[in-house]
């Protein structure tokens, strides 16, 4: 009898932006990724968020974001995520502390190699990942070449798919939006809820990592 082989699903989203404009820009780029081991925790997950937005009258491609969602919805939100089986792994950047890398840095490398950092971190092995596809064509089809030439070995396949997803469509690319936007809001101190959202999942969170750049 044959063993059943669990399937990895990897949703990634990031909080900020990757460029470099001073006064325009964001001060932190996050990367954040929800990693499940099974392919049946995340079809619960998916239920349960499908419900959640059912619950609040909304049609179902309305997006649960972290920028524009409601404070009190984001929090019922976490917690009600929160009680299923799945990690969360993070990086980011404080782009003010790089000004001088980033005078020669375009924002296509910085976000190549701020994805390679986040997916070094988990325990990749043969995963499908989706990502939020806000980009153009040509710079998805770059950042899955990079990924492919510096993640996957010849010995060892931790990648096995790299997909761009339309986040109105899928409820778990909504989840990373929000983790990630949760990590990037405990970074603005300043705020009144900085630690609102972050508290919540805290737990769930394997690895948060603030990257350097060299010369930064």
């Amino acid at each position: 009898m044959k063993t059943k082989m669990s399937k990895q699903l990897v949703f990634i989203d990031d909080s900020g932006d990757p460029g470099f404009k001073k006064g325009a820009s964001s001060a932190n780029l996050i990367m954040a990724a929800v990693f499940f081991d099974d392919t049946e925790h995340a079809s619960l997950v998916n239920e349960a968020i499908s419900a959640y937005r059912n619950s609040l009258g909304w049609k179902e491609n309305h997006e649960f974001k972290f920028r524009t969602t409601s404070k009190s919805i984001k929090f019922n939100f976490l917690k009600m995520v929160n009680q299923y089986n799945f990690e969360i792994y993070a990086v980011y950047i404080n782009k003010s502390e790089h000004s001088n890398v980033f005078r020669i840095l375009d924002d296509r490398k910085l976000y190549n190699w701020i994805t390679k950092e986040l997916l070094s971190l988990m325990p990749l092995k043969n995963a499908q990942i989706k990502m939020d596809g806000k980009y153009d064509k040509r710079y998805k089809l770059r950042l899955k070449t990079y990924i492919r030439q510096e993640v996957n070995t010849a010995s060892n396949k931790k990648v096995k798919s790299f997909d761009d997803q339309d986040s109105r469509r899928d409820n778990l690319i909504q989840l990373a939006d929000i983790v990630a936007g949760s990590i990037n809001r405990s970074l603005q101190t300043e705020k009144t809820d900085s630690k609102y959202y972050i508290n919540i999942i805290k737990k769930k969170i394997v690895k948060l990592v603030k990257l350097k750049l060299d010369g930064g």
